[in-house]
């Protein structure tokens, strides 16, 4: 038998597999152990970017909470203090498992706690090239993960006060353009709504065009197709300055480039051009829309319930005087208030204050006020009617018991502020310089003076012309007791507001609605009196708003409305009535009819109307067969009161020591009479910053005549005109645009509001005549007082020749008017985030 036997290794050998076979399982357990700290690496890694993540927008929520903060802060605020700002710091948002460490708004403070501001250009945004005051601000936030993670953010932002008048032609809505002559402004044009974009023979821009709705060139605002009578060259910059001199850069935008294909409502225009790139290439960001990069521009204080048109109103009882809509109004920024209302106790001081003085030779005015100082026997007495044979077209109102009544009628106040910002009355003071001329307005640049009471700052009557020659009779006592019934009331006719069609009537009829009454502002006599030592002028403060602003309202003859408040409207829209040719009130709201936007028909501001003329109230088209008697010489009742401007050529305008201007601001209807600011010769210096802001505002040539007014109620060829020249921004009215009714012999542009080559008002005949205009047009509202709607031009004027110019003296910020109001715009300028937090 065989036996096998098997070979043992050699010991070495054994050892080294040992130690290999131990190797590969260490090799095996890293592997492991690799895999495992890769898997919770990535896993940490995710969680990492995930907080950072988290962080981030964290980090954004708060910068974007405190941008709406900011905003919210200067909303409920006309002037936060660099203090109000930094406060917004201390409410970062609240958010899971976020914490804000750093959460601050760097603001730097003047010593009077005001933000620190500058005037310079706007760096960025559609605004951008526009001279503001700027407020520049730092925005920083820190936002932190409860697991560690942090992220910083720094935000430069501006807050620009851009001045109105900044911009040669501003409206809060619907923007329209269709003149018939060429039409030529310079300055930069915005619309917060539509753009109506059309032209008889052409329109030429020099700047940028803006507009937050739609740009039409298919129609008018009445709905008119533009594409026969206005289909002319609408000329606008694709560079700067591409329209001026010769025009190296300017082009006409067709009719069919507006951002709609047709009027309003029609479908967006997608080309080929898209008017996206007529907008942003064609013409290079000349002209833009919302859509393309316009961006609202309003008034602080504006909110829901709230227009604009409360700039110019008087506050209402009760207000808080501490509100941003309170701060905002003219009443509260002036330096010169002229009050008139049917009481003394609507007036500050109430009944038993001997500053409120009455207009009617009763009280303590009865004997009344000496213009020279002298002695009772040298006084002008305020107008009386009287039954018999003194003047046989005076009228008796009604709920007279005498035989004699006031012409002039109601309670006057005058006061001025002071530098330590409460109001001074100086009633007394103004009545004693006189408050009666001759038979034609004060107008130096005519040679017209007034030879009664030469010092007048305020004319309240003229000398009685009862043949209607425009010439004071003949022996007429001008003081004294005998004179009472030697004066008139200053009316005289406005067509615009009296005629509800653009059809003449025969004679010298006219409807009582248009009858306006006129207190007569000399700026001359105002000047004079501010730097007369003898008196309180000089007490006048003027550092607050750069200048002088005079505030004026007249509320005789005005009544309550619904809600038993009087807020400085004529309470009549009954207007349009678009189905009936004579323009017949018909009691229903139609479109156009809601000047003051409470959605109903308000009539209720003719219920005195015809008590100062013996016809019925309740309706403004009620005709007086012979205005030159009736409507002259007799008291008007209503709520058809107005200020007249005038004396105001260059160098008239009260001014400053530090070279602040003049404006005047009116919750009525403000007729500018003969050139204001200017001469003969033009634009020239020592000019004025100078403003009118008003319900509506209309230019008045050198050669107007009251008594014309009356004599060609409705023929403006007996109303002729003469160049005259006026520089001053102007922020008025308009009317409410509707559709074209379709009545025989309708005009093309009746519906419009006139366009802003009518936005500022003619009632004379202005045919082969000059109006020459330097300043800002700016249209922030709807007129609730001068509600008569756009008509041209058979009964209310014939157009001038427009030599309209924007006034680039207001791209300098402190030669701009007194109480220039301000938009606000909050822009980036600036972002960056820190990637070391910590």
């Amino acid at each position: 038998m065989h036996i096998h036997t098997r070979k043992r290794r050699p010991k070495s050998e054994e050892g080294f597999t040992l130690v290999a076979v131990l190797m590969f399982l260490i090799l095996l357990s890293g592997l492991a152990v690799s895999l495992i700290y890769i898997v919770n690496t990535e896993h940490s890694i995710d969680a990492s970017d995930l907080g950072n993540t988290v962080a981030y927008y964290g980090a954004e929520a708060g910068m974007e909470q405190m941008m709406a903060d900011l905003g919210s802060l200067y909303v409920s605020k006309a002037s936060p203090t660099a203090a109000d700002i930094v406060a917004l710091g201390s409410t970062p948002p609240v958010l899971a498992n976020l914490s804000f460490p750093e959460y601050t708004l760097v603001a730097p403070a003047n010593p009077d706690g005001s933000p620190v501001s500058t005037e310079h250009l706007i760096s960025s945004g559609p605004n951008a090239g526009l001279i503001a005051q700027i407020i520049d601000l730092t925005l920083q936030v820190k936002a932190q993960r409860v697991s560690g993670q942090q992220v910083r953010m720094t935000r430069a932002v501006e807050v620009a006060l851009i001045p109105v008048f900044q911009f040669g032609v501003f409206s809060d809505s619907d923007l329209s353009y269709f003149p018939g002559p060429a039409y030529d402004f310079a300055g930069r044009v915005h619309t917060n709504g539509n753009l109506f974009l059309a032209a008889g023979t052409g329109v030429t821009f020099h700047d940028k065009i803006t507009a937050v709705k739609e740009v039409i060139r298919q129609t008018l605002s009445n709905g008119l197709s533009t594409s026969s009578s206005y289909s002319a060259p609408i000329k606008i910059p694709t560079a700067p300055t591409g329209c001026d001199g010769a025009a190296p850069a300017c082009r006409n935008l067709a009719l069919s480039e507006g951002s709609l294909v047709g009027g309003l409502g029609s479908a967006p225009n997608v080309g080929p051009p898209s008017w996206t790139t007529i907008s942003t290439t064609t013409y290079n960001g000349g002209i833009l829309n919302g859509k393309t990069g316009a961006k609202s521009l309003t008034l602080p204080f504006l909110g829901p319930g709230t227009t604009a048109i409360e700039v110019v109103r008087q506050p209402p009882a009760g207000e808080d005087p501490t509100g941003i809509v309170s701060q905002s109004r003219l009443y509260n920024e002036t330096q010169i208030r002229v009050l008139i209302a049917d009481t003394a106790a609507e007036l500050p001081g109430g009944a038993g204050d001997a500053q409120n003085v009455a207009l009617d030779n009763v009280g303590t005015f009865a004997a009344g006020v000496p213009v020279d100082g002298a002695s009772a026997a040298n006084t002008t007495y305020f107008a009386t009617g009287t039954t018999g044979p003194t003047d046989v077209d005076w009228i008796k109102p009604p709920g007279v018991a005498g035989s004699t009544w006031p012409l002039i009628n109601g309670f006057l106040r005058v006061e001025i502020r002071k530098t330590d910002s409460t109001y001074l009355p100086v009633t007394q003071e103004w009545l004693k310089l006189g408050f009666a001329r001759g038979a034609l307005s004060p107008n130096s640049e005519a040679g017209i003076a007034n030879s009664v009471n030469p010092n007048a700052i305020l004319i309240l009557q003229k000398l009685a012309d009862r043949a209607g020659t425009e010439t004071s009779d003949p022996g007429l006592a001008k003081k004294g007791a005998g004179s009472t019934k030697n004066w008139y009331p200053i009316n005289f006719y406005d067509a615009r507001e009296g005629e509800v069609r653009d059809t003449a009537s025969a004679g010298a009829s006219c409807a009582v609605g248009g009858v306006m009454n006129a207190v007569e502002l000399d700026v001359k006599n105002l000047r004079r009196w501010l730097g007369d030592a003898t008196g309180s002028g000089p007490l006048t403060e003027t550092a607050s708003q750069n200048g002088y602003i005079l505030y004026f309202s007249d509320r005789r003859g005005m009544l309550n409305n619904a809600a038993g408040l009087k807020r400085g409207e004529f309470g009549y829209e009954d207007l349009v009535n678009p189905a009936s040719a004579a323009g017949t009130p018909n009691g229903t709201l139609d479109s156009g009819e809601d000047v003051n936007g409470n959605g109903t028909l308000d009539t209720y501001g003719a219920t005195n109307l015809g008590d100062g003329f013996g016809v019925a109230n309740g309706n403004p088209t009620i005709r007086l067969a012979d205005c030159t008697k009736s409507a002259r010489k007799n008291r008007v009742t209503a709520a058809r009161h107005v200020l007249k401007v005038e004396n105001g050529v260059l160098g008239n305008l009260p001014t400053s020591v530090t070279g602040g201007g003049f404006t005047v601001a009116s919750e009525q209807p403000v007729y500018v009479l003969g050139n204001y600011n200017a001469n003969a010769s033009g634009y020239a210096t020592p000019d004025a910053p100078s403003a009118v802001m008003a319900d509506a505002v209309t230019l008045l040539s050198n050669s107007w005549r009251d008594y014309n007014s009356f004599s060609n109620a409705t023929n403006p060829g007996g109303r002729n005109a003469s160049t005259s020249w006026y520089r001053t921004a102007v922020i008025s009215g308009k009317n409410i645009s509707f559709p074209q009714p379709s009545f025989a012999g309708v005009a093309q542009d009746f519906g419009t509001d006139g366009g802003i080559h009518n936005f500022l008002r003619y009632i004379e005949n202005w045919g082969g005549q000059t109006l020459n205009y330097e300043g800002s047009l700016v249209s922030f509202y709807y007129s609730e007082y001068a509600v008569g709607v756009f008509k041209c031009c058979t009964t209310v004027y014939s157009p001038p020749t427009r030599a309209y110019a924007f006034d680039t003296d207001f791209l300098t910020p402190s030669k701009l008017p007194p109480g220039t109001p301000r938009f606000r715009d909050i822009a980036n300028i600036g972002f960056r985030q820190d990637f070391t937090p910590n």
